[in-house]
């Protein structure tokens, strides 16, 4: 492919990432932000799995382009939200700073994990096919997560 489509890529993640960012701050202010962050992570899965089982086509590369980058930053209103919500404005920088460490923990450990799994197999097939259970499973706890907290306080739900 064209080496040009690199730069044409990266563009539309970060047009996208704007986006993104501002669609789900305002979402996340009119429906559950943990319910919004299980289908983000839960979306990239899919978005992953769709580009890496489709043929690698310029128009496929900046489609995904767009859906990774239109879900990239999405969580970082939904997560200062959430803190904020939770546990108030007195703890928002330190939990923030918390969560954005762990964030970037999880990226380091996938990045090096895809490394290994690259060193060990000569290809990237099998991270990208841990990287796509792991999303789904995270988007799914998430949701589950999200439906137990929206319970009023005191009240289980029935086994």
């Amino acid at each position: 492919m064209d080496p040009m489509l690199s730069a044409q890529a990266l563009g539309m993640i970060g047009g996208f990432n704007v986006l993104g960012s501002l669609f789900f701050g305002w979402a996340g202010g009119r429906y559950n932000k943990l319910l919004l962050l299980g289908g983000i992570y839960a979306l990239r899965s899919f978005g992953l799995a769709w580009y890496f089982l489709s043929v690698p086509t310029p128009e496929n590369t900046l489609v995904f382009a767009a859906i990774m980058g239109f879900l990239w930053l999405g969580v970082a209103p939904l997560v200062t939200g959430y803190i904020g919500e939770t546990f108030g404005l007195r703890w928002q920088a330190m939990l923030g700073g918390i969560a954005f460490m762990s964030h970037q923990l999880g990226s380091f450990m996938g990045a090096l994990g895809g490394g290994l799994v690259f060193d060990a197999m000569g290809s990237y097939n099998r991270a990208v096919q841990v990287g796509v259970l792991v999303g789904l499973l995270a988007g799914m706890l998430q949701m589950a997560f999200a439906f137990r907290a929206e319970l009023p306080p005191g009240q289980s739900r029935p086994a």
